[in-house]
């Protein structure tokens, strides 16, 4: 059986108090060829959510309500991922859209930027 696709953790790290989990999904070389522009490489970006975020218990209010290009794609309630921490709370979001702009690590990372200081100015607001 051809492996589809490999995942890889290309960052990792802490910002404001959240871990933010950065990988990269790579298509295998000889599926890639055959799907030309259907598959492309792309990044899923993953933040996490503190027991003392409004967030943390409310996943559906995150997804509908925290903004990053193509919308918030994973909550613990589509199951745990292997590839985060057990006993950690994330949302993430994957860069996998049909007509998407070109994104960099860089832009990734700025983009899970964006998403902490989201949950920390509903965290603001709900106090």
């Amino acid at each position: 059986m051809i492996q589809e696709r490999t995942d890889t953790t290309v960052f990792r790290g802490v910002f404001k108090g959240h871990e933010l989990i950065i990988r990269e999904m790579v298509w295998n070389k000889v599926l890639l060829a055959e799907l030309s522009l259907l598959a492309k490489n792309y990044y899923c970006g993953y933040v996490e959510l503190l027991p003392e975020d409004y967030y943390y218990d409310r996943p559906g209010e995150a997804e509908s309500e925290l903004q990053v290009f193509g919308g918030i794609t994973y909550t613990e309630d589509y199951g745990h991922l292997y590839a985060l921490p057990e006993g950690k709370r994330f949302v993430g979001f994957d860069t996998a859209h049909a007509f998407q702009p070109h994104f960099t690590l860089d832009a990734v990372k700025q983009d899970c930027f964006e998403l902490i200081d989201q949950i920390i100015k509903k965290n603001g607001e709900t106090e």
